[in-house]
């Protein structure tokens, strides 16, 4: 069991604010202080510029996994993301 990130979404009239990498960071907090692990897991749209900007920004690195599922509609290819935290408590 590890944590991933689903679903983060930034209203348009808000984006610009920094918003997202805030959320990212919080749920990082979550993730490591709180519930104590070393990793988190996200899957992203490789043709959402802003999303991957912001992940790799982040220091998310791509897994090299590509997933093609029938439900992601435009969705070409969704990349596997992951990104490492200091010790290997989990």
């Amino acid at each position: 069991l590890q944590p991933y990130l689903s679903n983060l979404c930034v209203s348009e009239e808000l984006r610009g604010r920094r918003l997202g990498k805030a959320l990212v960071r919080c749920v990082e907090n979550i993730a490591t202080e709180t519930w104590g692990y070393s990793k988190l897991y996200l899957h992203v749209d490789l043709d959402n510029v802003a999303a991957l900007n912001l992940y790799r920004s982040e220091g998310f690195k791509d897994v090299g996994f590509r997933w093609n599922p029938f439900w992601a509609g435009k969705a070409a290819e969704i990349g596997y993301f992951v990104k490492s935290y200091g010790s290997e408590e989990r």
